[in-house]
């Protein structure tokens, strides 16, 4: 007989079967109670007690035992067996003592790993989808327990479907398997069916190396089961063996040689706040939550004059997760300002015709980074048993995501040729397999190297084709994933008058954004304008249908939906709650106008329908951001809600236990404010919440995060787009698509008189032309869509994609008819039916993109446009690919485009000298309003070292005046310096200059044409002293030049910020005596020559100590400028591009017209030739472009 001690049970347990065959020996007194588990919710059925006698060892005990129907065991033996015998249990030894008549005896446990198991039974009947892996919910009789699952060898010898040992959480009698299906048909498991077996091992599963050995090595096969080529799994499995060690979520890690989290905070006292009342049994729950955190170094114990109170919140398994009100801490915390990564760069790079994808999510992520020791006690937390203070960066605190994806950036800044990370998500693309492996491992061990942990079930290995960031990713392209419109996509029509009315009701808001909003809306507005006597007269007709989904349309397309939000504008969340769903939209204002990003609306559940209404509109929030996470983590946010209440939410707590944790678990968004909006004024988000859309929670597709399960009639009659299209051409209804299925081949139907003729181009109906003004010149283009069939046949890769087709017609995504070759592709994933595409032979495609891309009507638009243009009309292999390469060669294009990114050229900064005077900067400032001394310029002279700025009023800045200043007013006051930086203007760069150089003996030094940042020094005190006489000046009197000396000798005296120093007392060895200030104090010295001695230290100290500062403060700038910045480096015979500047018009080239050949490289500075008029010019790499050549 199985007899497990369990210190948890009040009583003693025993079963049926395990009592049935002592039944004879042991009577039984009838008993019907039930008795409720720890967990408070399982509970048992009692049908009697009986009483037992249990030999242990040569010692006999006896006990009364309840009798129940089933147990993990055949006996358990309770806290009354443990109290009566003294029990003592040791876990070192593996042994228990017992005592019995003043004699005590001791046994061992049973070790040999017999485990106690358990079927694990199929809650519903399921369908799992070809090639898709599922969550599914099965039953066990333990509860609650953490147990091993292992699979049924007999479901897996007759059924395809692949599971995995792994380890479960029981609550409730219930968990969570994943399956997987690899096959190309449905697979059907019926409800009750066995699906493995749970077993609790006699040792810690977690601290068991075999068992965890088995589950990181099971966890890692199931990453690569979808690979079919057999060498290639086994060389990815390799890898990833490896790097084991970062599958294994066994324990929590903290990453090693990274830049800690600091928490930089106002001047402010620490704030601090009780302990939250609980009940026994979560302080209980808390208490071992702390203590797991603190076994793994996770916390550590707190003696901090902070305090931030901590709680619970139920997790959907029914476990606990402790987290921190840190809003006062968040208060006084100084914001982050690290940017995240632009997500349409992101998405742009991605889409360069990459074969192979790997997305890598970080377990736990933000535990994983370290916190400065000197800020770790701000995080103190106070829990009803102790003050306790985070190690790791904990959930909630403020700046979380700025600081993780700093560190994740400098980790991987080797890698970011081949991979992406946006905050705990790193992307990594190839172009072949073996590119890819070696890609991998890079990351990976970077990853090991620093002590990061993986979460293996949201990661995706190896894959063709990936979601990221809300769009789908495959070699053929990046196209936007329809989570974003869903909700507005399966909006059904109105049925009733009123349903109408609270439709245009809720676009009311985008009528000033939507053109022709009345004119579309027409149909609509004529059936609802009805007065009540007349309400019967309602009827939705197609002409109602087709306005109803054109404005669906115009929602879900350019110009009112953005693909990628804007990062120079907050993003505004606008959401309402009802009892049947809540809704969302999130929103950018941009120049004025409304940008919508994301649409969401939700059903309620039933319980959820019982909240009160501020719980309800504060859940809206959550659930919102829940939904939108990608597109608000590390941006600013401001939400709208009509239920005033919540707009306080996150600057103090709420009287409210639901919305109060709500808002802490949105601590680690960067929320500025919720205002209050008049409902009446929050249209859609309103219209939304009362018609959402199902969202399936129970069973999660894995590879993408959305149900399975279909809900209604799927939403076949809107064209979602893959692109932003400038307008709607057309929206196609049921009764319009057949009559378009029913047309023939659509170059056949067209009448050979009227192919050519461009005049169809335009509806003359729509355009007017005066007789003064010329129809515009367009050149037919030299693309004929005559010509395909001809060039079909010719072209022998088609033919032999013909010939496959004849042969098995079923089997190849192309279709044969009427002598053309069609590719059969999808609009969208959700779409059914495939649309055929031309297949355009090579000898056509510079035609046709000469044609979408050079002529008049093509507009030399980019990449992307002139893709989407294409794309549902024709198909070529690496289509996207070609238009990439055509588009970037394009002469005229390269010439008047202009650049998003930032400027080439890395930071190369000037060297700080060695002392004063040895390097000096000189630039104009000017012109001014000339003043009654007849001064118009300011010379300004600025010493690299002390920072010394002499300024010189001039009536003029020709080379004769500019010689004369330097040489009196600087020269015969500070002596010769070594050399002198300026510009190449014509007052520096002239003959008296060069005699001057010559004569006095200083190196004259010329920064690059139009680069001033070369100069910058004497550029910034340009800038700084020049609002500063505009402040002092008498405006009347015209007189600045009165307080140029003043200003200058208080720029001299004031600390500057590189350093540390004034240029005064670096100049001078002592501090400036202002007239406010105190006579100073005297010193008296023996012989003369002592004070020069002290003042020759004073000079040496504080001189080192600035220069010091300066090199410092010079390497960080450098480090801040060079940040994501492209540094291309040119070689000599190379074609290029210059800009051109002091353009005279817009329409002017931005680059030179002609090319350029690069004759000397002194990188980042360059020697350039005009090949034809043979100039030569020195120019700076950020004005030099790139020529492509396709």
């Amino acid at each position: 007989m199985k007899v497990m001690i369990d210190t948890g049970a009040n009583r003693t347990f025993i079963s049926i079967k395990a009592l049935h065959p002592l039944h004879d020996k042991q009577p039984v007194n009838k008993l019907h109670q039930r008795v409720i588990l720890a967990d408070g919710y399982t509970s048992l059925s009692i049908f009697g007690i009986s009483k037992l006698s249990i030999m242990m060892g040569d010692m006999l005990t006896s006990i009364k035992a309840f009798i129940v129907q089933d147990l993990c065991v055949d006996c358990i033996l309770g806290m009354d067996f443990i109290n009566k015998y003294k029990l003592i249990i040791n876990t070192e030894n593996q042994t228990v003592s017992i005592c019995a008549d003043q004699k005590r005896n001791t046994s061992k446990f049973d070790v040999n790993k017999n485990y106690i198991s358990h079927p694990a039974r199929l809650i519903n009947t399921i369908r799992i989808p070809p090639k898709r892996t599922v969550l599914v919910p099965v039953s066990v009789r333990l509860s609650p327990a953490k147990v091993l699952f292992r699979p049924s060898f007999k479901l897996q010898q007759r059924s395809p479907i692949i599971m995995l040992n792994s380890s479960l959480a029981i609550h409730r009698h219930t968990s969570f398997i994943s399956l997987h299906n690899p096959t190309t048909d449905y697979c059907l498991l019926h409800k009750g069916i066995i699906l493995g077996t749970t077993t609790i091992p006699t040792l810690d599963v977690k601290h068991d190396p075999e068992i965890n050995h088995q589950l990181v090595h099971a966890k890692i096969s199931d990453l690569l089961q979808h690979i079919t080529n057999s060498e290639q799994q086994d060389q990815a499995k390799c890898i990833l063996i490896e790097h084991a060690k970062l599958f294994d979520t066994n324990r929590p890690t903290i990453a090693t040689n990274v830049k800690p989290h600091a928490i930089k905070t106002l001047d402010h006292p620490p704030p601090t706040s009780k302990p939250y009342y609980s009940t026994p049994s979560k302080q209980e729950a808390m208490y071992k939550i702390t203590q797991e955190l603190l076994h793994f170094g996770l916390i550590r114990p707190s003696y901090s004059p902070y305090a931030a109170p901590a709680l619970l919140v139920a997790k959907h398994d029914g476990t606990w997760r402790m987290v921190v009100d840190y809003k006062k801490l968040n208060n006084i915390t100084i914001k982050d300002n690290h940017p995240l990564p632009n997500m349409e760069q992101a998405i742009q790079v991605l889409g360069g015709g990459y074969k192979f994808f790997t997305k890598l999510d970080m377990k736990s992520g933000f535990w994983q980074i370290p916190i400065e020791d000197k800020d770790k006690y701000k995080t103190a937390f106070v829990t009803a048993d102790g003050l306790y203070e985070w190690n790791v960066l904990a959930q909630g605190l403020k700046n979380s995501p700025p600081s993780f994806q700093r560190v994740m950036t400098q980790i991987l800044s080797s890698c970011r040729e081949f991979s992406l990370v946006y905050i705990d998500d790193i992307m990594i693309y190839s172009r072949s397999f073996t590119e890819h492996l070696n890609h991998l491992k890079q990351i990976l061990s970077i990853l090991s190297k620093h002590n990061f942990q993986l979460n293996p079930t949201k990661c995706s290995i190896f894959q063709h084709r990936i979601d990221y960031l809300s769009h789908t990713i495959s070699e053929h392209g990046v196209k936007p994933t329809n989570e974003k419109i869903q909700a507005i996509i399966k909006l059904r029509e109105p049925t009733t008058l009123a349903a109408a009315n609270k439709f245009l009701g809720a676009l009311s808001w985008y009528r000033k954004f939507i053109p022709n909003f009345a004119t579309i809306a027409a149909p609509i507005h004529a059936i609802t304008n009805l007065t009540k006597t007349h309400r019967h007269k309602f009827i939705w007709a197609e002409v109602q249908s087709q306005a109803f989904f054109q404005l669906k349309q115009l929602l879900i397309t350019h110009p009112l939906f953005l693909d990628f939000p804007n990062d120079d504008y907050p993003v505004i969340l606008t959401t309402d709650a009802s009892k049947s769903g809540i809704g969302g939209t999130l929103q950018q204002v941009i120049n004025g106008e409304t940008k919508n990003l994301y649409y969401h609306s939700q059903v309620t559940s039933s319980t959820q329908r019982r909240y009160d209404p501020i719980e309800l509109e504060a859940l809206a929030i959550w659930l919102c951001f829940q939904r939108m996470r990608s597109y608000l983590l590390g941006r600013s946010i401001i939400i709208y809600t009509d239920h005033c209440p919540l707009c306080k939410m996150m600057q103090s707590s709420v009287k409210n236990r639901r919305v109060n944790r709500i808002s802490i678990l949105l601590q680690e968004y960067n929320i500025e404010k919720i205002i209050h909006i008049k409902g009446q004024n929050n249209c859609l988000a309103d219209y939304l919440s009362r018609h959402p859309i199902q969202q399936d929670e129970e069973i999660f597709d894995e590879d993408y995060g959305i149900s399975m399960l279909f809900q209604g009639e799927p939403p076949a009659r809107v064209y979602v787009p893959d692109h932003n299209p400038s307008f709607i051409c057309a929206v196609s209804t049921r009764s319009k698509t057949q009559r378009m299925n029913q047309q023939k081949n659509p170059i056949d139907s067209i009448d050979p008189s009227v192919k050519n003729d461009t005049s169809l181009i335009s509806n003359p109906d729509n355009v007017a032309y005066s007789q003064e003004y010329p129809l515009p010149l367009i050149i037919p283009s030299k693309f004929d869509l005559t010509q395909i069939k001809i060039e079909q046949s010719k072209d022998l890769i088609i033919q032999e994609k013909i010939k496959e087709i004849m042969q098995n017609p079923m089997k190849h995504p192309y279709v044969f008819r009427d002598g053309l070759l069609y590719k059969l592709m999808s609009n969208n994933t959700d779409s059914i039916t495939k649309t055929k595409l031309i297949y355009l032979p090579s000898s056509m495609i510079d035609a046709l993109l000469k044609s979408y891309h050079n002529d008049p009507l093509g507009g030399h638009f980019g990449i992307k446009r002139t893709y989407l243009k294409i794309k549902n009309k024709f198909w070529w292999p690496h289509m996207k690919q070609s238009i990439f390469q055509y588009i970037r060669s394009c002469l005229p294009c390269q010439q008047h485009n202009i650049s998003r990114s930032k400027k080439p050229g890395r930071l190369q900064p000037i060297s700080t000298p060695e002392g004063p005077f040895q390097l000096i900067g000189i630039d104009y400032c000017g012109p001014f309003t000339r003043t009654p001394r007849g001064n118009k310029y300011v010379l300004c002279i600025t010493d690299y070292f002390t920072r010394w700025v002499t300024a010189i009023a001039l009536p003029d800045c020709s080379a004769q005046t500019t010689a004369q200043a330097i040489f009196n007013e600087y020269i015969c006051r500070y002596g010769v310096p070594i050399s002198i930086l300026s510009d190449q203007g014509t007052h520096f760069k002239n003959q008296i200059m060069d005699s001057m150089e010559k004569l006095i003996g200083y190196n004259h030094i010329f920064s690059t044409v139009y680069h001033p940042q070369t100069n910058g020094m004497v550029e910034r005190f340009n800038a700084t002293f020049v609002p500063q006489l505009a402040k002092l000046q008498d405006r009347e009197a015209n007189n600045w030049d009165e307080f140029l000396l003043p200003v200058v000798f208080g720029y001299n005296t004031g600390i500057h910020a590189t350093t540390n120093y004034s240029p005064f007392q670096l100049q001078f060895g002592r501090e400036p005596r202002l007239p406010a200030d105190q006579p100073s104090t005297s010193f008296t010295f023996n012989k003369p020559n002592d004070y020069y001695d002290q003042l020759k230290k004073n000079l040496f100290t504080i001189r080192r100590q600035a220069r010091t500062c300066s090199v410092g403060r010079q390497q960080q700038y450098k480090v801040h400028y060079d940040k994501q910045r492209p540094d291309p480096h040119y070689e000599v015979n190379d074609l290029v591009l210059i800009k051109i500047h002091g353009l005279k018009t817009k329409l002017e080239p931005k680059y030179s017209i002609t090319p350029k050949i690069i004759i000397k490289t002194q990188h980042p500075t360059y020697w350039v030739k005009d090949e034809h008029t043979q100039v030569e010019s020195r120019v700076h790499v950020n004005d030099i472009r790139p020529i492509f050549i396709s």
